[in-house]
């Protein structure tokens, strides 16, 4: 009896499920349905939206599924399935509510065409009831998604749930160059939009996200319209003015490695601002050259942005810039400093050629390749081309190397360098090509005891300045094979000078000697 009444349950079940599915599919799956949905759809995006096919199932929830959705003149969005689900007792009533969208092999092309949210799904003026209504959106799910924009590509999933008049980011998991870039949080208003979204990621391109910022604020900001019916394709979403607030979405970044052009950054993290213009990272920080960044950075989107750079960084290593910078082995030592530069571009020798402002920097224990400068003052100072330097190293250590940096047209001028090292002191003002092709720094250099020691006795007596011997050079040529000179007229007006100088004051002294005498 027990097995008469499961077999008679199941069999009731069955045909309870069968007529179900024929009733939905004649409902839901017919031509008319179709052609309803479309414009309802349309209607609610303030876009054209084509639908090619529609079918139904009815596990393991009543659904709808519309096939080649496209969206946009010209489609910007392509759907290759389009499935909604929806609760069955608002369907007995031919009503798709509290209705759950998933999208399959979705293909958004940025920058997306101007939506417009608010409007009613169902003409005000139709004389007739369509043959089903959409009502509302509970969550919106993207299965195979590919975003491209500017000719790059992130694909993945994405799961969206509406809310009031924004939408919560509940999970977008997303690839590109074979890293995963993970994303959550609130937009708390689609017309501007306005909301904080946490990005991680094991890698980050900056280019590609300039470029998807870029696109993604031109299509930006879901104006909402005025509606008359009370049918509305998401969950509590009120009817709005046409002008809505300006973009402004908050973005924690969190990278293990990002790139920027072909400059590498290492464990950057951030707190950005992304505007219909700009994308501001502040305060900002990362690992560059062995050294660390910490500051402020804003890019002006565009096909070639604009930057603005505020910062301190600390023990860089100057060789790996120098390379990076097209001056490979030029220089060596960690540099610390301030930076304020705006410029253009992404790439070293744009960002050479279009940098302005100011950085100060210290670098300290290290050489510059090829300078030659002892060998130079020891030959000038003791008038010997075989002098004890002869041979040795052209390579220049030093302790520590400072300037107060100008920086425009592709130069760096200052007033205040200054090299210091055990064997002399040396300090400039002139300019240095950002390249390295061309230098031109008047200075002045002290001897140490040591050096002086190797210059001749007239040289010393003549040549002192607060008791260190002092001489005119100018350093020119290139980073690559700099020139020192010593300034051998300039030398001989100083040595004349104090010459002068020294026999005036024993003028002076014979003269006093002479009159305390009588």
């Amino acid at each position: 009896m027990v097995k008469k009444g499961l077999l008679g349950a199941l069999l009731l079940s069955a045909v309870f499920s069968v007529g179900l599915l024929i009733w939905v599919r004649s409902v839901f799956a017919d031509d008319t349905v179709r052609k309803a949905l479309a414009a309802q759809l349309s209607k609610a995006l303030g876009q054209p939206v084509t639908v090619d096919g529609i079918g139904a199932t009815i596990y393991p929830r009543v659904t709808v599924n519309l096939d080649e959705v496209a969206i946009g003149a010209p489609a910007k969005i392509h759907v290759k399935r389009l499935k909604v689900g929806a609760d069955l007792g608002a369907l007995l009533s031919r009503r798709i509510e509290h209705a759950t969208l998933e999208l399959s092999g979705a293909r958004i092309e940025l920058p997306l065409p101007a939506f417009s949210l608010g409007g009613s799904s169902t003409s005000p003026s139709s004389a007739t009831k369509p043959p089903v209504d959409l009502v509302s959106v509970d969550a919106v799910v993207l299965r195979d998604v590919a975003i491209t924009s500017a000719g790059r590509t992130l694909s993945g999933d994405v799961e969206v749930l509406p809310e009031a008049k924004g939408l919560n980011l509940k999970r977008i998991s997303l690839t590109a160059d074979k890293t995963m870039i993970n994303l959550t949080g609130h937009i708390t208003d689609v017309s501007g939009p306005v909301g904080d979204v946490s990005i991680k990621a094991g890698a980050l391109n900056f280019d590609h996200l300039l470029a998807f910022a870029g696109d993604f604020a031109k299509g930006a900001g879901i104006q909402s319209s005025s509606h008359t019916s009370s049918s509305y394709p998401t969950t509590a979403t009120p009817p709005r003015s046409p002008a809505g607030p300006p973009m402004n979405i908050t973005v924690s970044l969190d990278a293990t490695r990002a790139t920027m052009g072909q400059l590498t950054l290492e464990k950057l993290v951030a707190k950005a601002r992304l505007a219909a213009d700009a994308l501001t990272l502040d305060p900002v920080s990362f690992g560059v050259f062995g050294g660390h960044y910490d500051g402020a950075l804003t890019f002006m989107l565009g096909a070639v942005p604009d930057f603005r750079l505020n910062a301190k960084v600390s023990d860089v290593d100057v060789a790996a810039a120098a390379a990076f910078a097209g001056s490979p082995g030029m220089i060596t030592g960690r540099l610390s400093g301030k930076i304020g530069l705006t410029g253009r571009g992404m790439d070293a020798s744009s960002v050479t050629q279009s940098a302005r402002g100011t950085m100060r920097v210290d670098i300290v224990n290290g050489k510059i390749r090829n300078l030659g400068l002892v060998h130079t003052v020891v030959v000038a100072t003791s008038g010997r081309a075989n002098a004890s330097s002869a041979g040795a190293s052209r390579d220049e250590s030093f302790n520590r190397l400072g300037a107060t940096l100008a920086i425009a047209n592709g130069s760096a001028t200052t007033q205040d360098l200054r090299f210091d090292s055990k064997d002399l002191l040396l300090t400039a003002a002139g300019t240095i090509r950002l390249d390295g092709t061309a230098i031109n720094l008047p200075a002045e250099v002290q001897l140490s005891d040591d050096l002086s020691k190797q210059a001749g006795r007239d040289l010393v007596r003549y040549m002192q300045d607060h008791g260190r011997v002092t001489l005119p050079a100018t350093i020119t040529g290139s980073a690559a094979a700099p020139q020192v000179r010593v300034d051998v007229a300039g030398l001989a007006q100083r040595a004349i000078t104090n010459r002068a100088t020294e026999e005036a004051q024993k003028a002076l002294t014979k003269g006093l000697r002479g009159l305390f005498k009588k």
